[in-house]
């Protein structure tokens, strides 16, 4: 099975059961929790990979980690996940939560590079394309500054670029130029 589906398979095994005990903003939140320590840990992410240590090691340290910061329905599924040897892909796994998450809550997720920070009127200004091309009432903007573009901005959104940086049209110019 296929990273991707057996992610997808999990997610939505998770968003079920928390569509049915109403507890769906809660979950989400939780798994905010959890992605936020899987990012900040290189240790953590690695324990989960590793085929050296053991299920039961790796749960210990889950529940260790995320008991009292999680509900019971998230460290439920986290066990779950851990016990059947899925933890590696647990990045995964929540990524395609929040995608469901999102589409439920008719949420748009994009991400905005910009040489420097994004202003209040800018942010405004792609959140409404966004909104206009998505069809979806809420944006929900990940802000990344990337000097490397040397101005304008590239937005990811749904899988297509948006690419208006400066960086891009001159390698149009430069690639023109060439020719």
């Amino acid at each position: 099975m296929s990273a991707d589906k057996l992610s997808l398979r999990y997610a939505k095994s998770l968003f079920d059961e928390a569509v049915s005990t109403g507890s769906l903003d809660t979950v989400f939140s939780d798994l905010g929790v959890v992605a936020a320590a899987l990012q900040s840990s290189k240790e953590l992410q690695l324990l989960y990979k590793s085929p050296i240590v053991k299920g039961p090691k790796k749960q210990a340290i889950t529940q260790a980690l995320f008991s009292g910061k999680v509900t019971q329905t998230t460290a439920n599924f986290l066990s779950l996940v851990v016990t059947q040897g899925r933890e590696a892909y647990l990045s995964n796994i929540l990524a395609s939560f929040n995608r469901l998450y999102n589409q439920t809550k008719g949420i748009s997720e994009v991400t905005v590079t910009t040489a420097t920070e994004l202003d209040a009127d800018n942010e405004q200004k792609i959140a409404s394309f966004i909104k206009q091309q998505s069809g979806y009432p809420n944006v929900k903007i990940n802000k990344k500054v990337d000097a490397s573009i040397m101005g304008g901005f590239i937005i990811d959104f749904g899988g297509k670029w948006y690419d208006n940086s400066v960086r891009y049209k001159l390698s149009k110019v430069e690639k023109e130029l060439m020719a």
